[in-house]
């Protein structure tokens, strides 16, 4: 499973149209405090995280994480200019960095180098 974490909610149904389309199947969350249910299943192979989020936050979440060993590779994603890639791979589990707005399609070409094996829908 892909977890998209994401706020707006218009970007995270793209998102999941898309890599659903691509034979993953997807879950969507609209904050880190949503996210943080799911992110601990065992079936979630990916994070696409959303840094920028009312509540719980994306590095408010990446620190969530860090602090209860929760290893996901996650693909962070911010419009704001806050965070830089360099910042955001100290993060444990951050494997890239995307400024929105991006392609999708490069997002699912990075995606599958970290959640490479497709799962039915």
């Amino acid at each position: 499973m892909i977890l998209v974490v994401d706020d707006d909610a218009l970007l995270a149904g793209a998102l999941a149209v898309a890599f659903e389309k691509e034979g993953y199947r997807v879950q969507i969350a609209n904050d880190g405090g949503e996210a943080y249910r799911y992110v601990k299943h065992p079936d979630c192979k990916l994070l696409l995280l959303d840094m920028h989020m009312p509540r719980i936050n994306g590095a408010e979440l990446l620190i969530l994480m860090a602090n209860e060993e929760i290893k996901v590779p996650t693909i962070a994603m911010s419009s704001f200019r806050d965070f830089t890639s360099e910042e955001l791979k100290g993060f444990s589990g951050v494997v890239a960095f995307l400024r929105k707005p991006f392609e999708i399609s490069e997002l699912i070409e990075l995606a599958r180098k970290y959640a490479p094996k497709k799962t039915p829908a």
